[in-house]
């Protein structure tokens, strides 16, 4: 659409704001451009494209970043960036021994991180008030403000954001979490479960960069898996797509609990007794070998019953038990390979940091991109 026509119904505002929302999405994930260069990409004459820009520097979205390298004979022309400082992303983590925040510009960068202990008895609310109070207490001032927020929790959350069945997390089924988020905190929210946010994270800066379809298996105290298809979570009908675990007879629910058993050792974390029987597995520990070839086997049949279903690219092992690394993955591999007709690769997860609030950083991004409208409307008449 040229800046010359007015959508049917629309008037000269409602084009302005649409044009507007164009030349910010542009610059939004792109390399500062300059006039002219947007005039090109958009379709927008200059004078429009240069009123724009005015309006989004005045609007503190935009900031001047040098010059054009190009030489055209005249002065040099001035490129436009999107500041990324002009507001914060928020990305959480739910689980039942606490809330995980990670805060960052809105390119997803300079994050800093809190976390607030929480017992299984809280309520739900004294969950969300802690989230919300981790979030405000991480941006730079009270009036910074927040773009949009990503939440990842266990179990099966539907399309509204309603978690629809919490087994780890009691009394957490039947919150609508996207909806309490975005009241409590006053932007876009978006809610998934955190399998989910953690195949996003992957696909976007971790292991599986540039590839579309994976499987995010996480392997701790829980098990469970994510699935992304074409770069997007696939959540299925109800939430519940994934959740391979819930079959009976595939053991997933206790093989953890068996795992850790192995370590020989009843006085430290889960985390540290499943290292624990990964390190004495290693060291040729003929009971600890056992267990990590018991848990290993079972942990592939299920994930290849998830393979010959979805046929994904890649799969990525996360979770605080993927640091024992061939000691475990070589086991699932050789399983994998009786199981499917053919295995697809496996790769350890490339995420030092939370998982699950880098991918609802993410998440919170594609809220902003896909909302650029209603953010021009919001900042531009505020």
């Amino acid at each position: 659409m040229s800046d010359a026509e007015v959508p049917p119904g629309g008037d000269q505002s409602s084009l302005r704001h649409l044009n507007t929302s164009r030349v910010l999405h542009l610059l939004y994930d792109g390399v500062p451009l300059t006039i002219n260069a947007l005039s090109r990409v958009t379709g927008l004459s200059r004078p429009t494209v240069r009123g724009i820009a005015t309006a989004l520097l005045e609007a503190g979205l935009l900031k001047p970043d040098g010059q054009d390298t190009v030489r055209t004979g005249g002065r040099p022309a001035q490129r436009y960036a999107f500041d990324r400082s002009a507001g914060r992303l928020a990305g959480l983590r739910f689980d039942v021994d606490g809330v995980w925040a990670r805060v960052t510009d809105l390119a997803g960068e300079s994050a800093v991180t809190a976390y607030a202990p929480l017992l299984a008895q809280d309520t739900p609310q004294r969950r969300i008030d802690a989230a919300v109070a981790l979030v405000r207490q991480q941006l730079p001032t009270p009036e910074t403000p927040l773009w949009a927020v990503g939440a990842g929790t266990p179990g099966i959350v539907d399309s509204a954001g309603t978690v629809r069945l919490s087994v780890a997390i009691p009394g957490w089924t039947g919150v609508e979490l996207t909806r309490e988020l975005g009241e409590r905190l006053g932007c876009p929210a978006v809610t998934a479960k955190d399998t989910n946010l953690a195949a996003l994270a992957e696909h976007r800066i971790g292991a599986a960069q540039g590839t579309p379809d994976i499987l995010y298996v996480q392997m701790g105290s829980r098990l469970g898996v994510g699935v992304l298809v074409d770069g997007l979570p696939f959540t299925g009908r109800t939430g519940a797509a994934g959740e391979i675990g819930r079959h009976p007879e595939l053991g997933w629910q206790d093989a953890p609990a068996k795992l850790f058993a192995a370590s020989g050792s009843s006085r430290d974390s889960e985390e540290e007794a499943g290292a624990l029987a990964f390190a004495r597995a290693a060291h040729g520990d003929p009971e600890a070998r056992a267990a990590v070839d018991a848990y290993a086997r079972t942990l592939a049949n299920g994930i290849g019953a998830m393979v010959l279903a979805v046929d994904p690219r890649l799969i990525v092992l996360g979770g605080g038990l993927a640091k024992s690394g061939a000691v475990v993955l070589d086991p699932i591999r050789s399983r994998l390979a009786e199981i499917c007709y053919e295995a697809p690769p496996l790769a350890l997860t490339a995420l030092v940091d939370d998982v699950v609030s880098v991918g609802g950083v993410e998440a919170a991004r594609d809220l902003v991109r896909a909302g650029m409208r209603v953010t021009v409307d919001r900042v531009l008449n505020s």
